[in-house]
């Protein structure tokens, strides 16, 4: 295949990432503090106090609330709810919502380690890709190519998925032949008439099963230029079930979930998992296979060419999530807490935070804050598996790009650009389709320009802890936070002002009355007080990063890791590529070529 061109045919995208850090940095507190002492405050070595926060909206935002309990009762799902995020009647951004952004920004600004991800082995089908690499992953698992006789040689084998109690075994099919095949091809006008005779008629994307105990899979329709042999009329046919109880295959839980959690397999294709509750045998194709821990794993599909599972998983592809750094408690999981349930062989205890976010409340309740109801863009979901995009690349070079069996690191941590906020609604004709179908359920947004406010109170915190809060909610000049949904579409754009407030603790319980209220003695503090502790962090960062991070670094926004975090957080630069449809989903045609997607700051 030929080189991308940089200049000319890069892949454009909503979104971009914030690199993984070489090394993860601990938290500067003591183990006594972090591991869940929280009977007592510490006033002469911790800080104590409240954040009072001004968040203004200035795109709309959308956070969808909960449902209601007639709308409970009458079997709804959240999706089917349209209204903005209102417990009680009251028009509220939720605690948890402003936890998570901020979570997030702490994690990344002080090196911690990769947040939440869901754990699994992706799945590809790569026979016609235009990628050299993917196409040659799928066939040493697949098939391979016999020059003399100029046949495919299938290296899948075929059985049958049996559900026992709560565990699925393959069964394999009987071997037939003087090759002993398990499987074979059968015209689709021979299959058509095989089907006539068990009174059923031949349709894409389904099995019969005949008299004699064979069974005829039909796929979907496909046409490859690129491979006749793909391209040939035909059906495919598995043997009877082989019953010795001595050669049937236990499908790993593990295989079960991930097989269940691919949302890349396309929705006419059939769930062999669900066939099972209603057909005691489910013809299948599979092939086996050992992970990295040798662990025997199973991948499997309806046809002989069915997609296949990575053999690596995605944590594999985050290296600041191994064996060294697993006892470490960086500074996220220090602040915020973490159970650390899902964790493989982690022997940290359970971490209770030590901050704690209210809802933000509108400064202005009596005001009319909501949008005209409108359906919103067609919000696609991640797609994770297209590596192009996923992945750390070194080459822009079609055939050379790696994929989920290589040792590439994932981009990292994943931003929505800012937008003007302009063009979130559904636009019928724009979208390509006549189908009013696809059309989504109209939301109401909170307008631009809103004011909420909001306090996050903090217990025990180390100066360089507070440190980190404040610097992921005092962003740099004319740079905004991204929260709720519908941000491909320009939605969720928000500015916080974050006023410092600390507890003296032995003055506290000197007075008990204040006036007309309790004596809290929470004092604010000056925005030098507020700039130090930031600047206090910042140091204790630069100072235990790895030289590669640092670079000439004087500051973190000066690294290269943060470098890219700003310029997404940039909401003039956003509007700029929003201008020059820099930040637009690809259609599918261009979405094949597999263009890779550049840094944010060579965008």
């Amino acid at each position: 295949m030929g080189k991308n061109n940089f200049a000319e045919n890069v892949a454009t995208a909503p979104y971009n990432f914030v690199p993984l850090n070489s090394t993860v940095i601990s938290s500067d507190n003591d183990s006594s503090v972090i591991t869940g002492i929280h009977d007592r405050y510490d006033y002469l070595e911790r800080l104590t106090g409240y954040i009072e926060c001004k968040l203004e909206t200035l795109t709309p935002i959308y956070i969808r609330g909960g449902l209601t309990k007639e709308e409970v009762k009458a079997k709804k799902e959240a999706k089917d709810n349209s209204n903005f995020f209102s417990p009680a009647g009251q028009i509220r951004i939720p605690g948890s919502s402003l936890r998570g952004m901020i979570r997030t920004l702490v994690e990344i600004a002080s090196w911690g380690k990769f947040g939440f991800f869901e754990d699994r082995n992706l799945y590809f089908r790569g026979f016609a890709d235009n990628c050299k690499n993917l196409r040659e992953e799928y066939d040493s698992q697949m098939r391979s190519y016999d020059m003399e006789s100029e046949r495919t040689i299938y290296k899948m084998l075929a059985g049958y998925i049996v559900k026992e109690g709560f565990k699925y075994f393959i069964y394999p099919a009987e071997k037939t032949g003087k090759k002993e095949k398990q499987f074979y091809n059968m015209k689709i006008e021979e299959a058509s008439e095989e089907i006539k005779k068990i009174g059923k008629k031949r349709e894409n994307y389904n099995y019969y099963k005949l008299k004699d105990g064979r069974s005829i899979v039909v796929s979907g329709p496909m046409s490859n230029k690129k491979d006749p042999e793909l391209s040939k009329k035909h059906d495919w046919v598995i043997n009877k079930i082989d019953r010795n109880i001595q050669n049937k295959i236990e499908i790993p839980e593990i295989d079960i979930q991930n097989y269940n959690r691919d949302e890349s397999r396309g929705n006419k294709v059939p769930d062999l998992m669900k066939l099972c509750y209603d057909d005691k045998e489910v013809p299948c194709f599979y092939v086996e296979w050992l992970d990295g821990e040798n662990n025997k794993r199973v991948s499997f599909g309806n046809t002989a060419l069915f997609r296949v599972s990575y053999q690596k998983s995605i944590r594999d592809h985050i290296p600041i999530n191994g064996i060294k750094n697993k006892e470490k408690i960086d500074f996220a999981n220090a602040i915020f807490g973490n159970t650390f349930e899902g964790e493989k062989d982690s022997n940290v205890n359970p971490i209770a935070g030590r901050v704690f976010f209210e809802d933000a409340k509108l400064v202005n309740p009596n005001n009319n804050c909501l949008m005209d109801e409108e359906p919103p863009g067609i919000l696609l979901g991640p797609k994770p598996t297209s590596f192009q995009l996923y992945l750390e690349q070194d080459s822009n070079i079609v055939d050379e790009l790696k994929n989920y069996n290589s040792g590439a690191r994932i981009r990292g941590n994943k931003f929505y650009w800012h937008k003007s906020g302009d063009k979130w609604e559904y636009k019928y004709h724009d979208q390509g389709n006549s189908n009013e179908k696809v059309k989504p359920k109209k939301i109401q947004p909170v307008k631009s320009y809103t004011e909420f406010k909001f306090q996050i109170r903090y217990e025990n915190l180390s100066e360089n802890e507070l440190g980190a809060l404040l610097f992921a909610l005092k962003l740099p000049e004319g740079c905004a936070h991204k929260i709720g949904m519908g941000k491909p579409y320009g939605l969720g754009s928000v500015k916080i002002t974050p006023r410092l407030y600390i507890s003296d603790r032995s003055g506290r319980y000197l007075t008990l009355f204040n006036g007309n209220g309790w004596g809290l003695a929470e004092y604010k503090q000056k925005d030098r007080v507020l700039n130090e502790t930031v600047s206090a962090f910042e140091g204790y960062i630069l100072q235990n990063m790895s030289p590669s991070d640092k670079g000439k670094a004087s500051s973190l926004w000066e690294t290269h890791r943060l470098k890219q975090l700003k310029k997404l957080l940039e909401v003039q630069k956003g509007k700029n590529l929003e201008k020059d449809k820099k930040t637009e989903y690809m259609n599918l045609k261009k979405f094949r070529y597999r263009d890779v997607l550049p840094i944010p700051e060579d965008i």
